[in-house]
């Protein structure tokens, strides 16, 4: 039979990347969304899966390729030997590239080598070697070269394009509701009762909820059975050719219940677009779904992510990640909500309760578009900054990130890629730790008349403007940059670390100079963001003891330059007759006494003009009045590291530290400390800050706040078994679990909201869940909530804890 072959040329972008095939045949697999709004399978069979060698000794090609491995009851060897000579961290080495039949045969092969010499880059999977080695880009335009056999296209040719494309992938946000009597969901019994989702395909948009329940609404579609329900929803997928599928905490909730119903179900649960099927993977710490032809995005892994980088922060000062604080944080609005535990009641319920979980499953999928609509561009811009796939970036960390760019471009400063260390070297590193950044703690008080100035991207601008790189280390060179520590860094070395770094930061220059023009461009917006997060995480790198490229004299280095360059700074501007009272890392806050902006931004000036090349001191703002608080230690009270809250000229005022900006502490606490903040900054009010804590001490003796008011939220790290000490949030846990009220899986693990009530001789026995609690102790809330919160600020008005109580009276100022 003749094979029917036609090349045609599409553009596109490419969505993912995996391979296909077994034994010996092995194809990359290329998922393209052409502008034409058609999915494209496209094989690579020219791509082989090879890693590289380094003999311990002279070896020709004949003993290396005598060199076998055994699998079972066949022998691997390489097919083809190219020799190469390259350097692995500056080091100049002959390296052999090895060549093998199957990715599986790499780490196999590599192992037996182990004896002969060092073997690298055999643990980078098949496709990402791909993505690395052709320079290919996700969610970017290409032209595309195909030729079609029989139905399958092969790859002809790829070249990046210089147009923009304007495709937008087809996206399904879902949401399921399951059936539990017992509060928590059982796997093995509980049923899948409802699915809610909301798409957009080619332009047009659909929602709706799936049920097998007579639900009266014109959004919801009924099924027959659960098994129906499962079928329907791929079938959707499928009818409306989904590119992206999005869920919150979906990896690790929603499709792995969908999988495990479907397999005891017996059916087949599938949402893959192509040759494959739908599979949970480790990724770390993490789950992600792998489903061939479409790319799954957990929303709260990368809401998470966004929130631990401080790229939202604005947004997402939050005391748990759930859909519904997300959403409120970003959109305003208040979302609809039922209580977890009652869901299985709303569904054998009447018909209004019934109606009222639909609606409640269909709002899951609206907010959940809001929350992806909002956080999803600087994920696609850290996608296209690092070349690494969306899959990929949806559940990796900021060191990840940085890790996976140096890989990509390691070849072009003819870098072997380091190999990951061992778990003896992992705790080597641990266990000889980098020392920190400079800290010039204040004398507490109340301050007025501030500046503060940071030092813009002080790690970054320091490792680019001294070489710091692993392979720029060197001990006989005679053009060097001399560290702090001592340690020299080769100046005519072109290293990867400054250079990827300075490209970097150049990049995004370009990148704020273009968004300041053009304020509403949200892809500006986010890729501003994805080159932040990447170029502020390289020192981290640096130092992190998992990392192929650590370093402990970079990494060292880096933090002595810092200390370094603020203490010259701190010195200067003391010496022009500023007062710096606080110094943490890259910042200085100082008193500008008699001083006038003029002279201030005079020495901003002069520091500038002696730094290196990329180091620049700049004003964050001039600040009418701050607080510092005092911390205690063993021998005396002294400043507080980051603690903190300043009022700018402008009325904006920042915080840093206190504890209304974390969840382990109680709303009624955090929310009288700001107001006592607000009223010292303000309005200059010491009297009116200790009326605030009188009234609500007086209100919390009255019993008038509502228990929500009195949550404090802590997360359970270990199983509920694994604590040797007692705390509140372990107490609350394990008597909700002992009267059957929660399940071990609902708590271990997991944030936990309790309440200090009235019932019990310790604190861990009056702690309860916050959805058992009925009432609240007074006194604990008093005295180790409100007044610990406020008095932080208080007594440097000396004001005493009696007087705040309303018991005693107030020194004399």
């Amino acid at each position: 039979m003749a094979v029917s072959e036609t090349v045609k040329s599409i553009e596109g972008i490419i969505l993912d990347v995996d391979y296909l095939g077994a034994g010996d045949e092995v194809f990359i697999r290329l998922f393209i969304k052409g502008a034409d709004r058609k999915a494209y399978e496209v094989l690579d069979t020219g791509f082989k899966p090879y890693f590289y060698f380094v003999p311990n000794r002279h070896m020709n090609d004949e003993e290396i390729l005598g060199i076998r491995a055994q699998d079972n009851m066949t022998f691997i060897k390489a097919t083809e030997l190219v020799r190469e000579d390259r350097q692995i961290l500056g080091k100049p080495v002959n390296a052999v590239k090895v060549f093998v039949k199957s990715p599986s045969n790499v780490p196999k092969l590599a192992g037996a080598m182990l004896r002969y010499g060092e073997c690298y880059e055999y643990d980078i999977p098949f496709a990402k070697r791909y993505v690395l080695d052709t320079g290919l880009f996700p969610m970017m335009p290409y032209e595309i070269k195909i030729m079609e056999k029989n139905g399958k296209f092969e790859l002809k040719s790829i070249k990046k394009m210089d147009k923009k494309l304007d495709i937008q992938p087809n996206l399904i946000c879902f949401d399921i509701e399951v059936y539990n009597p017992l509060a928590a969901p059982r796997i093995d019994v509980d049923p899948v009762i409802m699915i809610s989702y909301i798409l957009s395909s080619d332009g047009k948009t659909k929602s709706g909820v799936l049920t097998f329940k007579k639900i009266d609404k014109p959004y919801v579609e009924i099924v027959k059975d659960e098994a129906a329900l499962l079928r329907r929803f791929i079938e959707i997928i499928k009818e409306n050719e989904i590119d992206i599928i999005t869920g919150y905490n979906s990896a690790n909730f929603d499709i792995k219940y969908m999988l495990e119903r479907a397999r005891r179900l017996k059916i087949d649960f599938d949402i893959s677009r192509f040759d494959g099927y739908t599979k949970l993977e480790r990724h770390g710490l993490v789950e992600r779904v792998k489903c061939s032809g479409r790319v799954h995005i957990d929303m709260y892994l990368v809401v998470k992510f966004i929130a631990i980088v401080g790229a939202a922060e604005h947004m997402l000062k939050l005391n748990s990640y759930t859909l519904k604080n997300v959403y409120e944080a970003i959109s305003k609005n208040k979302k609809v909500t039922v209580e977890k535990k009652e869901i299985w009641k709303l569904w054998d319920g009447s018909r209004e309760e019934l109606e009222s979980l639909a609606e409640y499953n269909l709002n899951d999928s609206e907010a959940l578009l809001e929350v992806y609509s909002t956080f999803i561009p600087i994920m696609i811009e850290l996608s296209r900054t690092t070349g690494d796939m969306p899959t990929d970036v949806a559940v990796s960390t900021s060191g990840q990130l940085v890790e996976f760019t140096l890989m990509r471009y390691s070849h072009n400063f003819n870098e072997l890629i380091p190999n990951k260390p061992n778990d003896e070297e992992i705790a080597r590193r641990v266990t000889n730790p980098i020392e920190g950044a400079y800290v010039k703690t204040p004398d507490p008080g109340i301050y007025d008349n501030l500046a503060v100035f940071d030092f813009r991207g002080l790690y970054p601008s320091i490792i680019i403007s001294h070489n710091i790189d692993p392979s720029a280390l060197c001990t006989d060179c005679t053009n060097y940059y001399l560290s702090p520590t001592g340690a020299k860094f080769d100046k005519d070395r072109k290293s990867i670390i400054p250079s990827i770094l300075k490209l970097l930061i150049e990049q995004r220059t370009d990148v704020k100079r273009a968004y300041k023009k053009n304020p509403n461009n949200i892809e500006l917006g986010a890729r501003s963001q994805a080159l932040k997060i990447v170029s502020n995480s390289f020192y981290g790198y640096l130092g992190y003891a998992r990392s192929r490229w650590y370093s402990r004299d970079c990494a060292g280095s880096v933090t002595a330059y810092g200390r370094q360059y603020i203490k010259e700074t701190i010195a200067a501007a003391e010496e022009k007759g500023f007062q710096v009272i606080y110094s943490d890392t890259d910042s200085i806050v100082m008193l500008l006494g008699s001083q006038k902006k003029e002279d201030t931004l005079a020495f901003m000036k002069g520091v500038n003009s002696g730094l290196p090349e990329l180091m620049e001191l700049e004003l964050e703002d001039f600040y009418t009045r701050g607080v510092f608080v005092g911390k205690k230690t063993d021998k005396e009270s002294r400043g507080a590291k980051k603690k903190y809250a300043l009022i700018a000229e402008s009325g904006r005022i920042k915080i840093r530290g206190f504890e209304l900006v974390r969840r382990d502490w109680s709303w009624v606490a955090r929310e009288t400390q700001r107001q006592v903040l607000e009223a010292i900054l303000k309005e200059g009010s010491k009297e009116k800050a200790a009326e605030i804590v009188k009234e609500v001490v007086r209100r919390l003796k009255e019993g008038k706040y509502p228990i929500k008011d009195l949550v404090i939220n802590t997360q359970l790290r270990k199983g509920i078994d694994s604590y040797d000490s007692k705390s509140p949030e372990l107490g609350a846990a394990k008597k909700a679990v002992q009267k059957g009220l929660k399940t071990r899986d609902e708590v271990e693990h997991a944030v936990i909201g309790y309440v200090i009530t009235k019932h019990g001789n310790s604190i861990s026995e009056k702690a309860e869940l916050q959805e058992f609690a009925v009432d609240y102790d007074p006194d604990y809330y008093i005295n180790h909530q409100v007044l610990p919160a406020t008095m932080k600020i208080l007594k440097e008005l000396d004001f005493q804890e009696d007087e705040l109580r309303g018991a005693g009276k107030q020194n004399k100022l």
